[in-house]
């Protein structure tokens, strides 16, 4: 995935609490006040990001269990008081020579017999949990188990060995004169460091040939587990390709989604995403179709547009079927797709509307999809009952095209959220103020929910925000940036430098 893809989505993710992009992508991360020497606070619903966690933190057994589930690293200290000073002392030391921009790591500490009963370190390192006991050469013995690293195999006992190990890893056929073999081990290392793959060899032999199966290099291959093999059937160069492989490889080939994939699935560089909704119990026929049409898809794949295909329930992912306006009353099964559109900066989305699922209106609907036959969905609240020249609208989904982009008048518009009231109360209160003087003959005054509404021309990206859609340009409405507080006098000093002065509103009376 490009950078300012990652970027986009992880901004998609944070965005989740305003329902603009309601899904939830992430589990509860944590924060931690870097202005503490050591103590550790955690606050559950904060978003970690662009903070280095390069200090010795204490901490207690609910503070681990969040960090076990937020950091791919945790190097965790049990020590005694009487040599906690020498201690922590020394791994101080080592944490000034970690590279924090390129490791997922944080270091913490806590005395015997609070979290652990035994003394020493012991290193969450993605899934699995090593100790060191015997502090001798501990910078080499930690950075050896964080660091990402790529093991080099000689021998074909070496990789049949290897595969022997029925993990979920992967292998690179590499000749010792491919041209391209230092740029594949950085990137195999970046994506080793991301947390994109768990474990690769780099195998320097010209060929390999085995009781599994026969591969020539250059090629790469990721080993699934019980002898079964994907391999990797592009250029090698391109590392963009490489990590979609491997998201997508190591996902099943159809995904109960839950907590534990919801960042795989909607945080991975596959965009596009095929979800079969239902209550109760999974119909044998209807997941064997299902099924079907998965593998077809992986087997005719179009390569540059993958999918990933899930299931689930609305106790499980309400938040899913909210997006459709679904709830538990919901007749099901459902079919829909979702597909990440970084340039509208919003999830697009589909629903099937034949009336029964089978194989053929499964696939059917994915390839009216890929074919671009599909109508967008949208949500939107019912259209109000309004007078004419009302003081303030209630603008939704279906009246926001013939409400603020028809051209004629001046929209001073509000994006709220109606999940969250309270955040928007000084907004609202301008509004009633403003509405008093407002010139209804050049300007509307209207406020849109973005938690029930959508519309393809909104790109709004967080909420308030207070934008003008001038009467002869909609394409490029103007934002109302609140110096301090909401006043009144500034909304209309900003109205006056973009309609003329005194056209929005009425002139005051003064006394003679």
């Amino acid at each position: 995935m490009k950078v300012q893809h990652l970027i986009l989505v992880s901004l998609l993710i944070m965005f989740t609490s305003t329902q603009l992009i309601p899904i939830k992508t992430e589990e509860e991360e944590i924060k931690i006040d870097l202005n503490l020497e050591e103590k550790l606070e955690i606050q559950g619903n904060d978003i970690k990001q662009n903070k280095l966690y390069d200090k010795l933190y204490e901490i207690d057994k609910e503070a681990y269990d969040q960090i076990k589930n937020t950091f791919k690293n945790v190097v965790h200290l049990i020590f005694e008081k009487n040599e906690e000073e020498t201690q922590v002392k020394l791994l101080n030391s080592i944490i000034q020579n970690v590279n924090f921009t390129k490791i997922d790591v944080i270091f913490v500490k806590s005395p015997i017999g609070l979290i652990e009963s035994e003394k020493g370190i012991v290193i969450k390192n993605f899934d699995k949990m090593i100790w060191i006991r015997n502090f001798d050469n501990l910078q080499s013995q930690i950075f050896d188990i964080i660091s990402p690293q790529l093991e080099f195999l000689q021998t074909e006992n070496d990789v049949n060995e290897y595969f022997n190990q029925n993990k979920l890893n992967s292998l690179v056929l590499l000749p010792d004169n491919y041209t391209f073999k230092t740029q594949i081990i950085e990137d195999l290392e970046t994506l080793i460091r991301n947390g994109d793959l768990k474990e690769a060899r780099i195998n320097g032999l010209k060929a390999f040939n085995s009781n599994y199966k026969n591969f020539t290099a250059p090629t790469l291959i990721l080993h699934k587990g019980n002898n079964k093999f994907e391999q990797y059937e592009y250029n090698l160069t391109y590392t963009d390709q490489i990590l979609d492989f491997f998201y997508l490889e190591s996902l099943d080939l159809i995904n109960r989604l839950d907590e534990d994939n919801y960042a795989r699935v909607f945080g991975g560089p596959i965009q596009t995403q095929v979800h079969l909704l239902i209550n109760g119990i999974l119909n044998e026929d209807l997941f064997n179709a299902y099924y079907q049409v998965a593998l077809n898809n992986k087997i005719n794949d179009l390569k540059y547009h993958r999918l990933i295909f899930t299931y689930s329930t609305f106790d499980e992912n309400p938040t899913l079927w909210s997006l459709f306006d679904f709830d538990q009353s919901t007749n099901t099964p459902k079919l829909v797709i979702t597909e990440t559109n970084f340039r509208k900066y919003q999830l697009q989305k589909y629903i099937c509307q034949s009336e029964t699922l089978n194989q053929e209106n499964i696939q059917q609907f994915i390839d009216d999809f890929r074919n671009k036959n599909l109508n967008e969905f949208y949500k939107s609240e019912p259209i109000p009952q309004q007078t004419e020249n009302q003081d303030i609208y209630k603008i939704v989904g279906q009246t926001f095209s013939q409400e603020v982009l028809n051209k004629g008048k001046n929209v001073l518009l509000l994006f709220w959220d109606s999940k969250n009231k309270d955040l928007f109360d000084d907004y609202f209160k301008l509004l009633d103020e403003f509405s008093l003087i407002q010139n209804k003959e050049k300007i509307k005054i209207g406020h849109i929910d973005l938690a029930n509404n959508e519309h393809p021309k909104i790109t709004v990206d967080s909420v308030p925000k207070l934008m003008l859609y001038l009467a002869a340009d909609k394409k490029a409405p103007k934002e109302y940036l609140k110096s301090s507080n909401l006043v009144i006098s500034e909304l209309k000093a900003w109205l006056d430098y973009y309609i003329g002065d005194s056209i929005a509103y009425k002139q005051e009376k003064t006394d003679l």
